[in-house]
């Protein structure tokens, strides 16, 4: 191994001490000798580093002994490291990436490189243009009783909107607050409604949004970084519809840039192709977007991130009038 090639790059040291206090700090002075261990174990010559994944994730390319494509994704052990293994494994390869082996102890796992590997976000920023990739998002859930180590989307609820809840109120951000207060109040009387519709539990993705969606030469679309929960199938959709929506309003860059009926209009060309296609009922699709939105939304806010409530505002007035 080329030594100083594939160092950990300064970011990503800050993040792991600052996400993983105490252990964050021994992880990153191991790091090193655990790369070098991964790359023995595996038989790998490394060839490049990923940019995509989360801040405390590192992705790196390599290739087999036989000259095989690989990447292997390693970082501090967290849930969702665990998570996404047993995901992964529970697809074998059906519209995923493969994975081909996996340390329990410490998360890093190695998977088949998908090749030329373009993001859906790159290749396709509209509904009309992603028609075929929709197929995908119905087709990956697997019907599921239970699965050791995953939890469920109603225990990803309780824990993201309690974490909020026992936040200390902020004098400066008590209105937004209490407004995002409303909506957590909204998603889970929203979820509630919808659980009697769909009574089966699925393996899901969770995560199933444009630039999770990658084009390989050989298998057609596949999903990567999954992770990994249980719940209605519906639910697999939220993540796509509310992501990205900048994406299809010429001449702007974010969301927050958009007009509410410019928002509507691309919310509800998405609502109408993935009912048409997924057969999914109409005010479902809703109420998985709705639900998804605030839980995603409330993650960045635990996180302490910025975040806007521009698409929540426009979709709960999109529920109340269409998915009561």
């Amino acid at each position: 191994m080329n030594s100083g090639a594939f160092d950990l790059p300064a970011e990503k040291r800050e993040a792991i001490i600052s996400e993983f206090a105490g252990s964050g700090e021994k992880w990153v002075e191991n790091y090193a000798k655990m790369l070098e261990g991964y790359v023995e174990r595996w038989h790998l010559t490394l060839t490049g580093t990923a940019s995509m994944g989360l801040p405390i994730n590192v992705i790196l390319y390599a290739e087999t002994a036989r000259g095989n494509p690989v990447v292997l994704k390693i970082g501090h052990p967290h849930p969702e490291q665990k998570t996404e293994i047993i995901a992964l494994r529970a697809y074998q390869g059906r519209y995923a990436v493969n994975i081909l082996d996996w340390d329990d102890e410490t998360g890093a796992f190695l998977m088949d490189r998908v090749l030329p590997g373009k993001k859906l976000r790159n290749i396709s920023n509209d509904i009309e243009r992603s028609r075929i990739k929709v197929r995908l998002i119905g087709d990956l859930p697997i019907p599921i009783s239970d699965v050791a180590g995953l939890p469920s989307f109603s225990e990803w609820m309780e824990r993201a909107f309690a974490e909020f809840r026992d936040r200390p109120m902020h004098n400066g951000a008590a209105e937004d607050e209490q407004e995002f207060l409303s909506f957590i109040e909204l998603a889970e009387a929203t979820y509630e409604r919808l659980l009697p519709h769909c009574p089966e539990t699925y393996l899901l993705h969770g995560d199933l949004h444009h630039e999770n969606i990658l084009l390989d030469e050989e298998r057609g679309w596949l999903a990567i970084d999954p992770k990994g929960v249980r719940g209605p199938r519906v639910m697999e959709c939220g993540r796509f519809l509310h992501n990205f929506i900048e994406d299809e309003i010429p001449g702007i860059e974010h969301v927050r840039d958009a007009s509410d009926a410019q928002i509507v209009n691309v919310l509800e060309q998405r609502f109408e192709t993935f009912e048409e296609m997924l057969d999914f009922d109409y005010a479902d699709i809703i109420k998985a977007t709705y639900v998804d939105l605030v839980l995603s939304t409330c993650w960045s806010i635990n996180s302490k991130a910025r975040v806007d409530y521009s698409k929540i505002r426009v979709l709960g007035r999109i529920l109340g009038d269409r998915a009561k």
